[in-house]
């Protein structure tokens, strides 16, 4: 659409009005009421071209609004059509990197070897370390139940002595032998109340020997010891009766007399029962000693 410029316009308007004046004065007289009528004419004319002038104005600023919103909206696109570009670019970019060094990647390593087999990849591997033994210290205490009854009477030194654990042993957490494992000891005195008149039997054991956890047998050195009660009285009452036993045993015999007790103690009938009838140390089966390890051993896990 061609755009007329209003200032033209305006000019060709008031010599058109100026030639219709002129005209008008030459064909015919001039009357007030003729010059009235064109001065209404021409204020008319000038109210329509005032008003045709802010029509063209007001055209003129939104044509000029459209124009700049439709650069200001083409600029936007084709702004965003470059940033679109750019980043596919550097999409592209990255990609050819990233396959341009894996490329020298795979050339720089060497020739892929074979896969391993289960049992070259479990042969392969280092081995785990094994775990560390189970130290038994020294003054640990142990339950041993007796296997068969032990007797002064009838025991003497180096007769064997058998038992098993009374229950587990375990070392912070770690159980080093089983319950009811086997015990192995010797009888190291025996002194019967039988021998001697007057003598206060005595007995003493030695565990020497456990069977770990493992199922090894460890060494160990446990001893255990038990005196029984004198029967002094009871051997001389059997001697000389009970009111000289008396006597004997509270010093109350006179040194005449002395000779004749000290006889009868020397021998007699008298003697030779008190020297068989005496106190024993008795331990019977099922008995539950607790000894005490005077060493140190060691149990595999």
């Amino acid at each position: 659409m061609r755009h007329v410029n209003p200032t033209n316009a305006l000019v060709a308007c008031i010599f058109a009005l100026a030639m219709a004046g002129c005209s008008q004065k030459s064909g015919t007289p001039d009357t007030s009421a003729a010059s009235a009528g064109a001065a209404a004419d021409v204020a008319t004319r000038e109210q329509e071209i005032a008003a045709k002038e802010q029509e063209l104005a007001a055209r003129e600023a939104a044509l000029k609004q459209e124009e700049e919103a439709n650069a200001q909206a083409k600029a936007e696109a084709e702004a965003q059509a470059a940033a679109k570009l750019a980043e596919e670019q550097a999409k592209r970019d990255a990609a050819a990197a990233a396959a341009a060094a894996a490329a020298s990647a795979a050339a720089a390593r060497p020739a892929a070897k074979p896969a391993k087999t289960a049992s070259t990849a479990s042969t392969s591997k280092a081995p785990a370390a094994p775990p560390t033994p189970i130290v038994v210290p020294a003054g640990t205490q142990i339950g041993v139940v007796l296997s068969a009854n032990v007797n002064t009477k009838h025991v003497v030194v180096g007769t064997p002595v058998q038992g098993t654990l009374a229950s587990d042993l375990v070392i912070n957490g770690r159980r080093a032998a089983k319950a009811g494992a086997a015990v192995q000891g010797t009888v190291t005195n025996s002194v019967s109340g039988s021998n001697k008149i007057g003598g206060v039997p005595s007995l003493s054991l030695r565990f020497d020997s456990l069977v770990a956890a493992d199922g090894s047998t460890k060494t160990i050195n446990a001893p255990y010891s038990q005196q029984g009660v004198s029967e002094t009285g009871k051997d001389t009452a059997k001697i000389v009766g009970g009111t000289a036993a008396g006597a004997i045993i509270g010093h109350q015999v006179s040194d005449k007399n002395g000779a004749v007790v000290g006889g009868l103690l020397g021998a007699g009938a008298g003697a030779v029962a008190a020297k068989k009838t005496g106190g024993e140390v008795k331990l019977t089966a099922g008995s539950v000693l607790t000894v005490t390890t005077q060493s140190s051993f060691e149990v595999k896990p």
